[in-house]
This record gives structure tokens, C-alpha cells and sequence, in this order.
């Protein structure tokens, strides 16, 4: 089993879903078209953030995830899609994955930004006190949106992928799921400046000994730049390919078993 595994980084649009959904579906195209079997996207991909996230968000039965859906049949393939899910009449942020035969399964972002659990931050009161929505891009996630209940390892066709979302990465606890059940390939999401550069991501896969793609969206979400550095990391914390870190759009690829060591 090898297959091969494509992370696409776009440049979306807060609160276009259907050009974000369209430009989404034509760059998958071009992975699978490309020989990928596993295509993964960013966190949020369908509406990135927004002030109205009820209404910019998509429940799994609505035309835009049936799309990807579709793709995935055509091609015989997985996408690992970030939803803006509205999920029993709540918001949330969504790691949905689809393959030949429809919806696989979901995982819910589970520790929401800011993460206010670790030692010496704020409360959530004190954190607002400075807070502007628009300023901030409409990025604080607590009290607007809902979370998960907890990471998770999900066998998606033949491998067995460990689910992360963005400030997941943030908790020691988000990371303990893959040591207690280790994954094939831990996917990790993200909306943030940059994504290969911190080295949190090497440094995870290699106390894992776990090979990863961690995937970052690019260019300005609102006035926030996000940079890209998309990348697929082996399992000792070697980058083995990433995309640009100039917020370009780009898509990498990468073989299971380049990521694996000796």
C-alpha cells in the first residue's frame, strides 16, 4: 500500500462558498487527474471565517459537499475537505472526509481559538476585553462556534488517518489520541500565518513517529496574510516537500512511502 497523497493550499474568500467551493473542486480535479489518491484541504475552505457562521456554514447534506462527493467517485479517490459545518442547528468547524461511496465520516475541531486552557492565559472575559471582530478577522472561535469531543483516528479507505484542526495543536492532549492509537498518517489543518516554518509539525511527527501532512491555507483571509508552507513531513521530521511560503496557491504531492523511515 502506497498510495499517493496530494495537499492543496488556496487562496479563499471569507463568506464566498460557492467561488470557494468552484475553485476548491477544479484544483482537486487537477490532483486526481495528477495520480493522487488522497486529496487534503484547509481548515475552513468553504467560508473561511465569519461574522454570520450560521449562515456561511453548510450542513453535510447541502449540493456544495455532494460536489466533492461526486469528485471523489469519479476519480475513485478520498478528499479531506475543511467545512464551515452546521451540524443540528450549531456551528462548527469540520474535517469532512468523502470517497466512492459518499460521506466517510467527520471530525469536529475540538480546543477553539483562543486556546484559553493553557498555563497563564486569560480568560475568556479578559481575552474579550480587547477583542474587535472585524479587526481580528472574526477569529475568535469560543462562544460563536461549537467543538468536537476530542481527536480522533479515522480509517479512511486504506489508511488510517489521525485529525487534527488548527489549535488542536495547541493541547498535549489533542497529540495523546495518536500515541494510544497510532495512525497511518496524522492530517493536520490549519488557518494560520505559516505552517512549516514553526516546526511544531516536525517536531510532532517525530516524537510520533508518525508521518504527517498539515495543510495551511495562503493568501489574505480579510487583512490577515497567510503565507502557506502546506507541507508532508516523514515520520523521524523530515520535510519531505511543501508548498511556497508566499502565499501562492500550489498543490504537493507526496508518496505514503516517502514518508515512512528505514
Amino acid at each position: 500500500m502506497n498510495p499517493r497523497l496530494a495537499a492543496i493550499q488556496l487562496d479563499t474568500i471569507p463568506g464566498e462558498v460557492n467561488r470557494n467551493v468552484h475553485k476548491a473542486m477544479t484544483w482537486g480535479r487537477r490532483a486526481f487527474e495528477a495520480g493522487a489518491d488522497y486529496v487534503f484541504f484547509h481548515e475552513g475552505l468553504t467560508a473561511d471565517y465569519s461574522p454570520e457562521p450560521m449562515r456561511n456554514g453548510r450542513s453535510l447534506e447541502s449540493w456544495e459537499v455532494f460536489g466533492f462527493a461526486a469528485l471523489a467517485k469519479q476519480y475513485d479517490g478520498y478528499i479531506a475537505l475543511g467545512l464551515n459545518e452546521v451540524w443540528q442547528g450549531r456551528p462548527y468547524i469540520s474535517m469532512v472526509f468523502l470517497g466512492p461511496d459518499g460521506i466517510v465520516d467527520v471530525y469536529r475541531k475540538t480546543y477553539l481559538w483562543p486556546t484559553l486552557t493553557r498555563p497563564g492565559a486569560p480568560s475568556l472575559a479578559e481575552w474579550l476585553k480587547t477583542y474587535v471582530p472585524h479587526e481580528e478577522g472574526y477569529r475568535c472561535e469560543r462562544g460563536v462556534l461549537c467543538s468536537g469531543t476530542g481527536t480522533r483516528v479515522i480509517a479512511v479507505g486504506d489508511l488510517r488517518l489521525g485529525c487534527l484542526i488548527c489549535a488542536d495543536g495547541s493541547q498535549p492532549e489533542a497529540w495523546a489520541t495518536f500515541r494510544d492509537d497510532q495512525p497511518d498518517l496524522v492530517f493536520w489543518q490549519n488557518n494560520r500565518p505559516n505552517v512549516v516554518n514553526r516546526g511544531d509539525a516536525q517536531e510532532h511527527a517525530k516524537e510520533l513517529r508518525t508521518p504527517m501532512v498539515a495543510t495551511n491555507r495562503c493568501g489574505f483571509s480579510y487583512h490577515h496574510f497567510q503565507s502557506g508552507g502546506t507541507c508532508f513531513i516523514a515520520d523521524d521530521g523530515r520535510v519531505v516537500t511543501k508548498a511556497n511560503e508566499e502565499g501562492e496557491e500550489q498543490i504537493i504531492f507526496a508518496n505514503l512511502d516517502e514518508l515512512r523511515g528505514p
